[in-house]
């Protein structure tokens, strides 16, 4: 892999597609483009890899990034039934919602919004698969912390006259709070009425318990030794307020204990969430 793309968003990628190998039905998102994604051609090959890697509470790890892109997905389904057209993916990473969704490709536009590293990564890749893009999907590179989105969406494409669901799932604890602070008010200050944004934020380690606190504490270390630093965690109060004051509304919180319930009951697999675990749904009144 290109050393300047993102290792975090190759290692999700890889979570997603070890999902669908180690756990049990029913699966929690079935994100069948993963693997090859994420570089490996065989399931052997990406189960050595993981063992070589040893990723830190690997199960947990999986549960968490499948339920927040199902947990998007069954949102935007909701906003498709309302009529939303454009979709937005933020800090999209290996991504593969347009490749799984050809039935969508005629009513809903897609853009992927990502570091262009990581972009050209992925699209070699794709390439590299003889995979045909998708038609409705659009690449908007940026640089989140230089980068104004606006501009960006909107030069790529993107209807500001119509209304946009979007997703930021695992993104701001590598961004500054002044960079989080921008990319909101961009998003609120050109979405049209009826828009919807839902976002997976990560909670200060102080406010939880010595276990899960040393969890999140693993996680960042680990993260620091690619050279992707987290940068920032919110009280759920603390993000509500940012998306308050840039004109965001009917908020709606999404906890661990919510996302258990919902999608982790009864499993036979043991599946659960790291207690840091915490998405919101905005929308624009």
């Amino acid at each position: 892999m290109d050393p300047k793309a993102s290792r975090t968003a190759l290692h999700t990628a890889q979570h997603r597609a070890a999902h669908l190998l180690l756990d049990s039905d029913p699966k929690i998102l079935s994100d069948t483009f993963a693997r090859a994604f994420a570089g490996f051609d065989t399931d052997t090959d990406l189960l050595s890899a993981l063992d070589a890697m040893a990723p830190v509470e690997f199960p947990r790890m999986r549960a968490l990034f499948t339920l927040r892109h199902q947990y998007a997905e069954d949102e935007l389904a909701r906003a498709l039934a309302h009529g939303i057209t454009q979709y937005i993916i933020l800090g999209a990473g290996l991504d593969s919602f347009a490749f799984r969704r050809p039935d969508l490709a005629g009513s809903l536009r897609v853009f992927e919004v990502d570091h262009p590293a990581t972009q050209e990564w992925k699209r070699a890749r794709v390439a590299g698969l003889g995979i045909t893009p998708p038609t409705n999907l659009t690449y908007v590179p940026i640089d989140f912390e230089h980068d104004a989105l606006r501009g960006r969406l909107l030069s790529s494409g993107v209807n500001a006259s119509k209304a946009v669901f979007a997703s930021w799932l695992g993104v701001t604890q590598y961004l500054t709070p002044e960079a989080i602070g921008a990319t909101l008010r961009d998003i609120a200050g050109f979405a049209a009425v009826g828009s919807k944004l839902v976002v997976q934020f990560i909670v200060p380690p102080e406010t939880l318990a010595p276990d899960e606190a040393a969890l999140v504490a693993a996680l960042a270390a680990r993260a620091q030794q690619f050279g992707e630093p987290w940068r920032s965690y919110f009280l759920p109060a603390e993000f509500e307020r940012y998306l308050r004051e840039v004109g965001f509304g009917s908020i709606s919180h999404f906890g661990s204990e919510q996302a258990s319930s919902r999608y982790l009951r009864n499993r036979s697999d043991g599946l659960r969430l790291p207690a840091y675990f915490h998405m919101i749904t905005a929308g624009i009144p």
